[in-house]
């Protein structure tokens, strides 16, 4: 059912192709040429194989293409297995899957595809069974599996058991011989008989039996003969015909009245063929044909009405076909059509031609004027009305598929006032209103006249803006219009324009004077898209009321720059923004976020519109996105599907009357309906590609040659154990490896060229990998080092474009040998030689008893001796270690202590906070998935640096020593304040560090104000009857700075952040406090920003300041 929908499109798309005059809906032609990788951009020949590859020949080598690279086949000098020759002419599969190439100067090669061997079969004079000439022009393989090859010398035939050819040639005294010996093109019909195409003799049937031919030719008096005697090529369609590529136009002979039909290209009919010389022809699985043409393109037949559409190569159309030289074609089994070029290769999918796509053609003039589409309606006639950036107003004939243009004239001033045509709107009496970059204008449809309105600013009463992005008509036929100055109402009697503008002492007025979208909801009210947010708009209390985007509120609008709204049949507010699509709850006031981690083709989200099936479709910068909006899940769209290009316009989209929508971009506009896009059900075959050993494709070298390789390694090193092949590794079922190979690599491939890019491919080493591993068509390469000795399974599947999985993919059983030393004769001879070991130490242990027994009498008088030394000695020993040991840890603890006041110093820090950051990394990694207020509250480390105001008087009044006495007291000021597991440290001088770790950050101000207000209350006695009091300015800062990228400020940054806001203190108040923390920094330059940009983050809200000091505006940053 999908095909017959895709086909009836693709039929009704060609249809269109052929109406006089008219734009046809373009066919995205993809390309392969030499700076694909093609050795040579000329492709005679194509063949997809029972494998699935697709083999192209050129006039440069064979090549293999899995829908992601190419592999070569070429002549290798003193190679025999190589190509004969690199001018490839045919290419023909034989029902072993093994492949039969014709070359022009090389004779005739077969090619085993398991071992990729050639062999070569050329003209010997001293053989009169060999082939007949070196030009190889067709091959077929017939009903019984017998080869019939066409040369420049006669029809051969070819017994693969007794590899013996059989010429037929002409013969001037045999009327029943071949008509001539310049075959062009071969076919076997349903009686087993062939048909045979020459250069200069026409047609000849050949009976397979009788050995006789009967020959057809151009006869000039007779216009049921074949048209031109010069036979390129031939079709058999279903109902036993021919079909005839000929030098004088397309031929239909009918088998059984032996008449032919002939169509022709005709100058005065643009539905005739493109030109009369044909190179090529293949009939698709409609049985309509395809036609290649010389020099004039690409032609679909229609064999039911008998017309035909042509595409042709465009210079200005990196679209178009390739080249218009065609030399062959076929349809792949995912309904891709591939066309072999003078220019290389062009293909497309005639299953996904649903986006009907119309763009600006430079040699048509009743094409689009430009394809920048800015603005799309439906007038109320069911025709659609375009406006284009610099190519003024565009009406479309949906029916005739026929645009007409409207633009500016400098010398009429009722002609359209502005090419750059940003808004179009229909009105209840069927006129227009158009909005640009200079003016509103009104267009009477009947009389072809544009009114124009104009901004003066000695007129309150005119438009407040010349640029106009959005119009509507509401439910009371009044016109609103967004600018870029606010909001327009306007009275159409009166003709007078009532304005809405952005008031920043009114709440109540418009967010932002830049209106880029309008919605009437279905309670009349008024939804305003603006640059500054969404807006509601109650006409009767004409107030506003806003919704934004809030950093700490993920039910907020996503992004304040909002593209569209739309209100769908279930009553949801969709609205598209700079960063995401958002659905409206009317009632709760919240909005839900949707954003490319849910599936969206892209953040940057234009147009939304509502299928008939209820699926919400968004444009962006990335293509197309459908969501199922109860599923809440999206399914992208591209170019690869048919798109005009990845790249939207906002303000460029609608649905029609039929449910048909249409999107416009940057190059031109699609067409299409929603219910006719099906999936691709058909999932790709897998293959394993290639096998590589330190990333070096393994060699294939057949079974009949690995003695010889065995032959020549011996005798070169005796060393040489170099992994090969038998045959190519798609064809390999089990490997064996040794363990030197111990760095391998598998590649795999998706054989589904529709969209390959969107493949997905997932594989599993079973015995080594614990899961499948998912990846894409960009690393479809497994890797593996190491592998222990063992049985190994590799796995590998696949899916198509759309989502259809090979769940059973394809498998390669492996085997690492493990190193001779790990094998069991290795470990028999282990054992053995230990068996011995074992023995002979047995046996000296038996001596040695005995001599044992006769020493131990005489040392046992000695022991004891010796043994009393040897207490005293140790008991010696003990003391003095005992003594190293309590040495060695004060000499620790003065190393991490300041000397004076008793606190922690520098060293400690570095020391021991380490453990405390990666216990916070830990946690945060675990949180991670949970937003801010969800997070733990016990995961941050505060950091307070504080300073003693004006210490240096201290010092320079009462002496150093009352210096110290203020010093040692405020150790116990910070003891009073904190707990006994924050770190307190003597950062230097009069400068104090204070880590309160694991505390929530909320309570940083507390702290801070405790300890500011701990210091001032304090007096200090710094002896001598001596009292005074002091201040201190506090800085702090949390780690993790950014509680989402934790990594990306370290705890030193911390430090300065709080050494900032310490010096902000100071030279702002003095005995004060201020923090910073973070709300929505930029990762990027982040530290620098912050300590040099620090206002300015602060009034734009991505850094929030605490202070002791009430009013903020006096804080000094610089």
């Amino acid at each position: 059912m999908n095909r017959v929908i895709s086909l009836t499109i693709l039929m009704l798309m060609l249809t269109y192709s052929s109406l006089v005059s008219a734009q046809a809906p373009s066919i995205r032609f993809k390309h392969f040429t030499i700076e694909d990788g093609l050795p040579q951009n000329s492709v005679h020949y194509m063949l997809q194989d029972s494998t699935g590859f697709l083999w192209w020949g050129t006039q440069d080598g064979l090549i293999r293409y899995d829908g992601y690279s190419l592999k070569i086949f070429q002549k290798k000098m003193n190679n025999s297995s190589s190509l004969s020759h690199n001018y490839i002419s045919i290419i023909t599969e034989d029902r072993e899957g093994n492949l039969w190439i014709g070359t022009r100067g090389g004779g005739l090669n077969y090619f085993n595809t398991k071992n990729e061997q050639f062999t070569h079969y050329r003209p010997d004079t001293n053989n009169p069974n060999s082939i007949s000439n070196t030009d190889v022009r067709s091959i077929i393989e017939d009903s019984q599996g017998n080869l019939w090859i066409g040369t420049d010398g006669g029809l051969n035939y070819f017994n693969k058991e007794t590899k013996q050819f059989t010429h037929y040639r002409h013969q001037k005294n045999y009327a029943n011989s071949l008509s001539d010996d310049q075959v062009r093109s071969i076919v076997e019909d349903d009686q087993g008989n062939l048909w045979i195409g020459t250069l200069d003799a026409g047609l000849n049937h050949f009976n397979t039996k009788t050995k006789k031919f009967t020959h057809y030719r151009h006869q000039a008096n007779d216009q049921n003969s074949l048209s031109n005697d010069t036979v390129h090529s031939i079709v058999e369609d279903s109902h036993n015909n021919l079909w005839l590529g000929t030098q004088g136009g397309l031929n239909h002979f009918n088998t059984k009245t032996k008449q032919f039909s002939h169509y022709h290209h005709q100058a005065n009919d643009p539905n005739s063929l493109s030109s009369d010389i044909i190179y090529t022809i293949t009939d698709d699985k409609q049985g309509n044909l395809w036609v290649g043409t010389r020099n004039s393109g690409l032609n679909y037949f229609n064999t039911t009405n008998k017309k035909f559409t042509h595409y042709r190569h465009n210079k200005s159309d990196p679209s178009s076909l390739s080249d218009n030289e065609i030399n062959s074609i076929i349809e792949d089994s995912n309904g891709n059509l591939w066309i072999g070029t003078a220019g290389g290769l062009s293909y497309f999918n005639t299953k996904k031609i649903v986006f009907n796509h119309y763009r600006h053609q430079v040699n048509n003039a009743n094409s689009l004027t430009s394809n920048d589409i800015w603005s799309m309606i439906e007038d109320s006639k069911g025709n659609v009305w375009v406006g284009t950036d610099d190519g003024g107003l565009n009406h479309f004939d949906s029916k005739k598929l026929q645009f007409s243009h409207y633009h500016h004239q400098r010398s009429n001033p009722n002609s359209l006032r502005n090419n750059n045509v940003r808004s179009i709107m229909e009105d209840n009496q069927g006129n227009l209103w158009t909005g640009s970059y200079i003016g509103f204008s009104h267009f009477n449809t009947k009389n072809k006249t544009f009114t124009h309105y104009r901004h003066q600013a000695d007129e309150p009463n005119s438009i407040s803006n010349d640029t106009v992005w959005s119009i509507i008509q509401n439910s009371k036929d009044n016109l609103w219009i967004g600018t870029n100055n606010g909001l327009n109402h306007f009275n159409p009697k009166s003709k007078k324009f009532t304005r809405y503008h952005h008031q920043a002492n009114n709440p109540n007025s418009l967010s932002h004077d830049i209106v880029y979208t309008i919605l009437e909801d279905n309670q009349n009210n008024l939804w305003l898209g603006t640059r500054g947010g969404l807006n509601h708009f109650n006409t009767k209390t004409q107030q506003f009321t806003h919704y934004l985007h809030e950093a700490d509120d993920p039910n907020s609008l996503s992004h304040d720059i909002v593209y569209d709204i739309l209100e769908s049949s279930q009553g949801d507010l969709w609205v598209s923004t700079a960063m995401g699509l958002n659905r409206f709850n009317t009632k709760t006031k919240k909005f839900t976020n949707y954003s490319t981690k849910h599936g969206l083709a892209n953040n940057v989200v234009y147009k939304i519109e509502e299928d008939n099936q209820g699926f919400i479709w968004l444009s962006t910068n990335q293509g197309l996105s459908r969501m199922d909006p109860i599923a809440e899940t999206f399914k992208n769209y591209d170019v690869g599907d048919g798109l005009q290009s990845n790249e939207f316009n906002f303000g460029a989209s609608f649905k029609s009357k039929t449910g048909e929508l249409f999107f416009g971009g940057i190059n031109g506009f699609n067409r299409f309906f929603p219910e006719n896009i099906t999936d691709d059900i058909k999932p790709p075959k897998v293959i394993i590609a290639d096998m590589l050993l330190v990333n070096k494709s393994v060699l294939i070298i057949p079974i009949d040659q690995q003695a010889i390789k065995s032959q020549t390694e011996s005798a070169v090193t005796q060393n040489s154990t170099a992994f090969s092949l038998k045959q190519a590794i798609h064809h390999t079922e089990s490997i064996t490896l040794t363990h030197r190979d111990n760095v391998i690599a598998f590649e795999f491939s998706a054989l589904h060229f529709t969209n390959a890019k969107k493949n997905q491919f997932a594989y599993q080493l079973v015995g080594w990998d614990e899961n499948w591993v998912h990846t894409d068509y960009k690393n479809r390469r497994a890797n593996y080092t190491n592998l222990p000795n063992g049985d190994y399974t590799f796995k590998v599947k696949a899916s198509n474009a759309d989502g259809y999985w090979n769940e059973a993919g394809t498998s390669l059983k492996i085997t690492v040998l493990p190193p001779y030393w790990k094998t069991w004769w290795a470990y028999t001879l282990y054992g053995l030689f230990l068996l011995s070991l074992v023995w002979a130490f047995m046996r000296s242990q038996q001596k040695k008893v005995l001599l044992a027994h006769q020493l131990n009498a005489q040392l046992e008088s000695k022991v004891v001796a010796r043994t009393v030394e040897l207490q005293s000695s140790n008991e010696n020993l003990a003391a003095v270690n005992n003594q190293l040991e309590k040495v060695n840890a004060q000499l620790e603890e003065i190393s991490l202590t300041d000397q004076l006041t008793g606190l922690r110093n520098r060293h400690f820090l570095v020391h021991n906070l380490q453990n405390d950051i990666n216990l916070i990394l830990r946690q945060n990694s675990k949180t991670k998935s949970l937003n801010i207020a969800e997070r733990r509250s016990d995961s941050d480390l505060i950091f307070f640096l504080i300073d003693l105001d004006y210490f240096k008087q201290v010092n320079d009044v009462y002496g150093h020593s009352a210096g110290d006495a203020v010093l040692i007291q405020i150790k116990d000021i910070l003891a009073s304040v904190f707990r006994t597991t924050d770190y307190l440290v003597r950062w230097g001088g009069e400068e104090f560090l204070v880590i309160a770790r694991f505390t929530d950050r909320n309570s940083a101000s507390e702290l801070a104000e405790r300890l500011r207000n701990g210091v001032e209350q304090h007096s200090f006695d710094i002896g001598q009857g001596n009292v005074i009091s002091k201040t201190c300015s506090i800085g702090y800062a949390s780690y993790p700075f950014l509680l989402e990228q934790p990594e990306c400020l370290d705890w030193e940054h911390v430090v300065d952040i709080a050494d900032h806001c310490l010096y902000a203190a100071k030279k702002s108040n003095r005995n004060a406090w201020v923090g910073l923390s973070n709300i929505n920094c930029s990762e990027k330059h982040l530290f620098t920003n912050i300590t040099e940009k620090t206002q300015s983050l602060i009034d734009v809200k991505q850094l929030s300041v605490e202070s002791s000091i009430k009013n903020k505006s006096l804080l000094k940053w610089d």
